[in-house]
């Protein structure tokens, strides 16, 4: 009985001592090459667009019945970002849901792939929601819908006139 009561001790304070929480996503450098600006399709989430300008990133991912919007700063390899997405229900009723997460920039030594791997989590949180991966796609070039964050119909006019009926057919397809 003693034994195990200081077995429980020493758990509680190896456990208190290693923080108990989840460990925090340091930045490491960018691999050569490497910039988060391009195509990306995540088996998780669909087709993914994100634009580097300096350290901070923008982008939209889109499949079947969601989409949603990333914003987030660069530090070396590493991609912190908020995300925010609509998720077509029954009715056309869009539920929303936001959070944050993380890319890391790998090029896989293989194949010379250009690869994201990361995580998001709900509400403040980072990690804990599950994995979120994207492969980078030669030699495209992304491009953003400028939808209104109200997810509705967007009047403005686009900046690219070459490319209009296509990017109202892609606008359409997200919900």
């Amino acid at each position: 009985m003693r034994r195990q009561i200081r077995f429980g001790v020493l758990l509680v304070l190896w456990c208190v001592g290693c923080g108990g929480g989840t460990p925090e996503v340091k930045a490491g450098n960018m691999p050569s090459g490497g910039n988060f600006s391009g195509v990306y399709f995540s088996p998780q989430y669909g087709t993914m667009n994100l634009i580097q300008n300096g350290n901070a990133v923008v982008g939209e991912y889109a499949s079947d019945m969601r989409s949603g919007k990333i914003q987030g700063e660069v530090q070396g390899d590493l991609l912190k970002f908020e995300w925010n997405e609509n998720k077509a229900m029954v009715s056309n009723r869009a539920t929303e849901s936001k959070g944050h997460g993380y890319f890391r920039y790998i090029v896989d030594p293989s194949s010379g792939d250009h690869v994201l791997k990361g995580e998001w989590g709900l509400g403040e949180k980072e990690v804990g929601g599950g994995p979120w991966n994207g492969y980078k796609a030669k030699g495209k070039e992304p491009k953003l819908t400028q939808k209104s964050s109200s997810g509705g119909e967007d009047g403005s006019d686009s900046e690219d006139d070459s490319s209009d009926s296509e990017d109202s057919k892609e606008g359409d397809d997200l919900f």
